[in-house]
């Protein structure tokens, strides 16, 4: 069966139901596994804002702030792939734990050099890599997890909670990070420490299995491949399937756009007159309503639809862009910027659990992976890239070419056919 077959046919991952599976809040597993999550999350986003203020300080050097800052997102691209072949192939929760121990004995090493005031940029930079790489075997063993725990049909919620968690991280981190940071230097970082100590202990107490269900009992066992071959696994069940190639593209057109986007709202507010603080509560505004967005997006996606939300968030975008471009208050941008993150947050939700449905257990990691190789593909070079374009031509000028772009992505959106099978998210099958 082809992987288009594949789409239009969906794996049967779950066994008949004979009653209704238990809300979530009562999967135990679910909750150990989400909740050490949120607290690492959290953790993450106290130290990330922490960094490049350690590097400026102990340096000077915004160059070595921007490498220290790119380090942990160098390491995870680099190892997304094999990643997800290791996490499809060894005992997920095993993986989980481990990776986890490895980032807090990576993380806690900044609390002494940051105690003995002997910063150095190099050591914060290799911190960043082991962290990027654990972290991609951790979130291919998380997402091959979520779908052994979950039920088919609680999908929708539980990928709502999982958005929902990150908009919350990235809304209370930052400025709670730069207020621990005021008080000791070292104290964000301790802290990203223990919350990676936290997600150690949750996934060790997962009781249920997380691997991909072994072969029938006298099957024989499939035949091993190449490395090479192991490797782009994931990549070319993407690629040769309509519905999930869709999603990575379409994910990373979006990310670019946003990255650079953002940078120009940025400039744009200091532009017109905003003080750092206003600029701060413009993108906490933003964050609390993607979390506002995360948390009713089963709701919206079951009363409108998986491909009309899409739809009209892929056609808000652009709109939104040209309105920030010419408003003439900051409010009416704030508000404009989080009506876009409010609507993307629920057509993610969409496409992630339709990804989720249609591929196989024993792929979840490494199409997972790929996927957000794809979609992080463009994302660090588009802040760059619209830095110079607004040093040329102006921050509002950047606004709108994004406009532009995000309009094309909506057009090709529109009329891209696997975008039909959006509407399976709401109904649980």
């Amino acid at each position: 069966m082809s992987a288009d077959q594949a789409t239009a046919a969906e794996p049967a991952a779950d066994p008949p139901a004979t009653a209704e599976p238990p809300p979530l809040r009562r999967n135990r597993d679910f909750t150990l596994l989400w909740s050490g999550q949120a607290v690492s999350a959290l953790g993450t986003q106290l130290s990330g804002i922490c960094y490049p203020l350690l590097v400026l300080a102990a340096t000077g050097s915004a160059a070595q702030a921007g490498l220290v800052g790119g380090a942990t997102l160098a390491g995870s691209l680099v190892m997304l792939l094999p990643a997800g072949v290791v996490a499809d192939r060894s005992p997920r929760k095993r993986l989980l734990v481990l990776t986890s121990l490895l980032q807090l004995l990576a993380v806690g090493s900044v609390v002494p050099a940051v105690l003995a005031h002997r910063v150095w940029p190099v050591q914060l930079i290799v911190v960043g890599l082991v962290q990027g790489c654990c972290s991609a075997f951790f979130m291919g063993a998380s997402r091959g997890a979520v779908r052994r725990i979950v039920p088919s049909a609680q999908l929708p919620q539980a990928m709502s909670l999982t958005q929902a968690r990150g908009q919350a991280a990235a809304m209370i981190g930052p400025p709670l990070g730069g207020a621990l940071y005021g008080v000791a230097q070292s104290l964000p970082f301790l802290l990203d420490a223990l919350s990676f100590g936290a997600i150690t202990v949750t996934s060790a107490l997962i009781r249920g299995s997380l691997d991909p269900e072994p072969p029938a009992a006298g099957a024989p066992a499939p035949p091993r491949e190449p490395l090479r071959r192991q490797l782009t696994a994931g990549s070319r069940f993407v690629l040769g399937d309509r519905y999930l190639r869709m999603y990575a593209l379409w994910g990373a057109a979006v990310n670019a756009i946003a990255a650079g986007t953002l940078l120009m709202v940025i400039v744009l507010a200091r532009s017109r007159g905003a003080t750092a603080p206003e600029v701060g509560a413009l993108v906490s505004a933003s964050a609390l309503c993607g979390l506002a967005g995360s948390l009713l997006g089963p709701r919206l996606i079951e009363l409108f639809g998986g491909r009309a939300w899409v739809l009209v968030t892929s056609w808000l975008l652009p709109s939104c862009a040209v309105g920030i471009a010419v408003a003439p208050w900051l409010w009416l941008m704030a508000v404009l910027g989080a009506l876009t993150t409010f609507t993307v947050m629920p057509a993610v939700i969409v496409f992630q659990v339709q990804a989720t449905r249609i591929t196989p257990d024993e792929l979840q990691a490494q199409s997972g992976n790929a996927i957000q190789l794809v979609a992080n593909s463009l994302s660090w070079l588009a802040p760059s890239a619209f830095g110079l374009l607004a040093d040329v031509a102006g921050a509002r000028a950047g606004v709108l070419v994004a406009a532009g772009l995000y309009g094309v992505t909506a057009l090709w959106l529109q009329g891209n056919r696997a975008l039909r099978t959006l509407d399976r998210a709401t109904t649980g099958t």
